[in-house]
Parts: C-alpha cells; structure tokens; sequence
C-alpha cells in the first residue's frame, strides 16, 4: 500500500500561531496535517521540552506575572533551567513578523482548556509528554468539547510526531548530558522514556542534524523511526547518510536537493522529505521530483495546494 503524502506542521504550525506551542499544535491537528514537527530540548531535572533554541529570549517569552524563573532579557539557557522555572514563561512572541505577519497570538480553545484542566498557561513551553497527552485529550472529549469535528478528531488519532533532537557537538552544553557520542546518553533515554510511556513509538520519527544521536535513539529503541538532516551539503551518496545512522528518511535543506538526488535515495528504499518550504512553486517542484513530504510553516496553504492537485495526505 503507498504512504499518503506526508504534510508536516513544522513547529506546529509556525507560520499561523507561535512556534512549538498548544495553540500551534491544535491548529496543525485541525488542518488535518500527517505529522507535527517539534524541536526537543531537555531541562537541568532531565525532562524533554520543546523548544527550538538554546536559550531563552525576550524575543519569543515572556515572564509570567508571579513567575522567580530568570527574566528572559538575562537569556538563560534551557539546559540550566528546571521545568518548574520554564513553566515560568509564555513563549507567545514573533521574534520574526516580517517572515510570519499574519501569526495570531489568540488563544484556540483546545488549548485553553487544556491549559486550565492542568493549572499550566496556554503559551507554556509544553514538555514531550504534554504534546501527547493533549493530542490524546484533542481526539476525545476535550476535543468535542472545543467544537472538532469527528474527521478532526479521528485524524488526531492517527498523527504522527517528528522530534528534531537539538543536539549541538561544538556547544554540548546545548543539552548538558555528557554526551560522548558513543552511545545514548541523558536526553535520548529521557526522549524514548517518553514516547514509550505515551504509547507513541509506532507514531513517532526522531531526527537530528547530529547522525549519531538518531542512531543511538534507534539502538534504545528500534521501533522508532528515524530521519537524518541535511543542510548545507549534497552528499555523493546520501542514501549511505541514511544507512549509517540506520536512517528510513532523509531530510534535506531544500537548497541541497535535487532530482537526482530523490531518484538516489529511492532506488535505496529512503524516503525524502526536505524543510521548511513555504513557496508555492517550490512546492510544485518537489511534487514532479516525486519526494515524500515536506515540512512547512503554512500547512493551512500546503493542504489547499495538495487537494487542488488530487494528492492524498
């Protein structure tokens, strides 16, 4: 049986909602998108949360009222907080509104109530565990209380997550586990600990741009799939990328990709999946070069575009 195209909300839905947030992520799940893309950190108590950067920045959070966690303008970074001291912000800003103008900070009602049935802001950086268990909570009755339709929800049921593990070898302070790169180390046992307890291996891709990191996540568990990320590279044979990191997708920078390169990792059974690509022709282009999915900030424009062309996802 063929896949269905794979449409990925990238950090939710960052084009339409602040990245990595509930709000983002109810609106990626009522789009109907295939799979919500997050970025994974883990906090200094050893809990995976997601959250693009390193540090924590006026740009994207702000304090809540009452909150004792640093002030952002002292840019602390992730791995040097609890998560009682990152439940301290609101990560609810546009750090780019040239890029994104039309990101709306209004809260979705999902969100809202899943916020309040477990004490948390709706704009909260939210942990792994948090990501499954309302994505559980939108599929059932939370989900029709907030008005989803069955289709909404029974689509919710069957998404799927991509985490980009934010691993950094020149900085590994980054994530602050003593990682070596000889084998799993804090975060990866934290990340799989997670997927497992929320019943999501079957539903879940780790990725990394730190190959290593995906093959480690796959040594502890096996069932995962993984993706490697390419960026400022064409490799001569990425399928032998993929391979080595015991890889099934390979997900380049669009910048670095080629048909060729799609024809390549094909023949070597690797599906292609390029980020983030938001144009409408560059979009075109990837559907004739016969790629997989892609990864977008726009799912809402993505999803418009693939059903006018007949393509399943």
């Amino acid at each position: 049986m063929e896949r269905p195209f794979d449409l990925q909300g990238h950090r939710g839905a960052r084009g339409l909602k602040p990245e990595n947030t509930f709000p983002a992520f109810e609106v990626a799940l009522d789009l109907g998108v295939t799979t919500i893309e997050t970025d994974v950190h883990l906090t200094r108590d050893g809990v995976p949360v997601l959250f693009h950067d390193a540090i924590v920045s006026p740009l994207l959070c702000e304090r809540v009222p009452g909150s004792t966690a640093p002030w952002p303008t002292a840019h602390p970074a992730v791995s040097a907080l609890t998560l009682a001291q990152l439940r301290g912000y609101r990560a609810h800003s546009n750090p780019d509104p040239e890029r994104f103008p039309h990101q709306d900070t209004s809260v979705t009602p999902a969100a809202r109530l899943f916020a309040g049935r477990h004490g948390l802001d709706p704009f909260v950086p939210p942990t792994l565990a948090d990501l499954f268990h309302f994505t559980e909570a939108y599929a059932g009755d939370l989900g029709e209380q907030a008005g989803k339709t069955p289709a909404q929800r029974a689509r919710a049921r069957r998404v799927c997550f991509d985490l980009d593990v934010k691993r950094l070898p020149f900085r590994p302070e980054v994530i602050g586990d003593d990682y070596d790169a000889s084998g799993p180390a804090l975060l990866e046992h934290r990340v799989v600990q997670a997927v497992r307890a929320g019943g999501m291996v079957a539903r879940t891709t780790v990725r990394s741009f730190d190959h290593r990191c995906v093959r480690a996540l796959r040594q502890l568990e096996p069932a995962l799939t993984a993706a490697v990320i390419v960026a400022e590279a064409a490799p001569v044979d990425p399928a032998a990328v993929a391979r080595q990191a015991g890889a099934q997708l390979y997900c380049p920078r669009l910048d670095f990709l080629d048909p060729a390169q799609v024809r390549q990792l094909h023949a070597e059974g690797v599906r292609v999946v390029p980020w983030t690509v938001n144009d409408h022709h560059d979009w075109g282009c990837l559907l004739r070069w016969g790629v997989d999915g892609i990864t977008t900030d726009y799912p809402d424009d993505l999803a418009e575009f693939l059903r006018a062309r007949g393509v399943a996802y």
